[in-house]
């Protein structure tokens, strides 16, 4: 390759970086301002036709996992998952590779997970990857009464797509206990997944649905402190 060709190259790169920071930058100033002008008083006294016009448009399923029952606040969850995870499911994947002579390329993949509150009971639905329900686990009061949540903070790809739903947006790691032990997810104060597989696209513009998706999560966390004052947190936006 030539040096005529390379500079092209290069200036191409920088063009299409420099575009791309713009573009991010008036989508935040856009998402900041959005949010400076949104009434979250008037907002959060919504929070029950939001979730429902939620459930029936983008989750149907979890109402028909509920068999009926009445959803009182629904949040998306994501597995506490670190860099040393994500180190160590590498090196896994990378050995099953050599297992078959690199025939099959294994990726680990996080899957979408959801929390549902519903009389006292918070449900946690995992799926697989054809996006099916493959696992329901029911924490009853007891066991919520022992279970517990902190903030933490936003670092990493954690904090880019925490990010995504603004600047205000928190993170917790909501310790649940079961029969097994404790079980460990990560919660925020907007929906939000925080893998590349499962996010909603970075691009989304659309500024009345990041505030719906704000309310229903933190009107969540509102629901479960008001039932379990172990679990209360501060929730940012909120009304006092």
């Amino acid at each position: 390759m030539n040096t005529t060709i390379l500079i092209v190259f290069f200036i191409v790169i920088v063009v299409v970086y420099t575009g791309f920071m713009i573009f991010m930058n008036k989508k935040r100033k856009s998402q900041q301002a959005m949010l400076a002008n949104t009434d979250f008083t008037a907002a959060f006294s919504d929070a029950d036709r939001y979730l429902h016009n939620f459930i029936k448009n983008e989750v149907p399923y979890l109402q028909k996992e509920m068999d009926g029952q009445q959803i009182e606040a629904l949040t998306y969850a994501n597995a506490s998952y670190n860099n040393k995870d994500a180190i160590k499911d590498g090196i896994k994947d990378g050995l099953k590779g050599l297992a078959t002579l690199r025939t099959v390329r294994f990726t680990t993949l996080q899957t979408p997970k959801y929390l549902v509150l519903n009389r006292g009971e918070l449900h946690l639905f995992d799926t697989d990857t054809d996006g099916d329900i493959s696992e329901h686990y029911v924490f009853n009061p007891t066991r919520l009464q022992e279970s517990t949540i902190e903030e933490i903070p936003l670092t990493g790809n954690l904090k880019a797509f925490a990010l995504q739903k603004g600047e205000h947006t928190k993170a917790y790691k909501l310790t649940l206990a079961s029969k097994s032990g404790m079980m460990e997810v990560v919660i925020f104060s907007a929906l939000v997944f925080t893998f590349a597989s499962t996010a909603a696209s970075p691009f989304s513009m659309n500024a009345e649905k990041w505030k719906e998706e704000i309310v229903i999560a933190s009107d969540f966390l509102k629901k479960l402190g008001e039932q379990y004052p172990n679990l209360k947190v501060q929730i940012p936006l909120m009304p006092d």
